[in-house]
């Protein structure tokens, strides 16, 4: 919690501060990169602190998500922050409100679109496949106080691909995970619909980074294609499944 604990200090600063300064959204972006860490960025960053615009992406440019914020002052005499998020002109989303305290944050009716290749930046480009389609997270009401919490998100993979290293890929359909607070993580399981393989299996979200540990098999009638993609990811059995065991250290 060091560096929520700074960031709700900063913020009280800021409360004092900005309503004399107005100071630029750029100096509130420079602060949540250094919280948020190095796999993500906030830049291209217009407005004030109170109320801005700008861009989350990744170090590398894989990913580019614009967003605008609300900087509620309110929560800040009771040491919280709480900012609400609304979309850019011509976007669906980001929408909904987080709010971040010493003791856990909470989310409501936060939805999020994000490219799937926001996965690579998760495995740290570790994982032995590139990832295509969209994925959307919904948070409808979710609360988290120390390792315990209540409510759930939701992560919905529309048009799920993976690409092996040679460049042929395979086709997942719609891959679905409701994860759940618990000991301090985000735990759930993960399922398809449609694709040329099933796919079944768990996921684990941490601060400490991904865990995936899942089962793909061919569907009925699925191509030579689909098993030569598969055996690229793992080795696979007497069946054509692979088990797929990912896990990926935060930066």
């Amino acid at each position: 919690m060091g560096r929520l604990a700074a960031l709700v200090l900063f913020f009280l600063a800021i409360a004092i501060v900005v309503v004399a300064l107005q100071a630029p959204a750029s100096w509130l972006a420079h602060r949540l990169s250094l919280a948020i860490g190095e796999s993500v960025r906030v830049i291209d960053t217009h407005g004030t602190v109170w109320d801005g615009r700008g861009v989350l992406a990744s170090p590398d440019g894989r990913w580019k998500i614009p967003v605008a914020w609300h900087l509620k002052a309110a929560p800040l005499l009771r040491g919280e922050v709480e900012v609400e998020l609304a979309p850019q002109e011509g976007l669906d989303t980001p929408r909904g409100t987080l709010r971040l305290a010493r003791t856990g944050f909470a989310a409501q009716g936060l939805v999020l679109d994000l490219p799937a290749t926001v996965l690579d930046s998760a495995f740290a480009g570790r994982a032995p496949a590139t990832f295509g389609g969209e994925i959307r997270v919904e948070a409808r009401e979710l609360a988290v106080e120390g390792p315990q919490g209540r409510g759930s998100m939701k992560l919905t993979w529309e048009r799920a691909r993976l690409a092996a290293t040679d460049g042929t890929s395979v086709a997942l359909g719609t891959v679905s995970a409701t994860v759940v607070p618990r000991d301090g993580a985000f735990v759930g399981r993960i399922t398809n619909v449609g694709g040329e393989v099933s796919v079944d299996g768990t996921t684990t979200l941490s601060r400490g980074g991904v865990a995936l540990d899942a089962t793909l098999a061919p569907r009925a009638g699925a191509s030579e294609a689909t098993a030569r993609v598969l055996g690229q990811l793992s080795p696979p059995d007497a069946n054509g499944a692979v088990r797929l065991q990912w896990v990926s250290e935060r930066r």
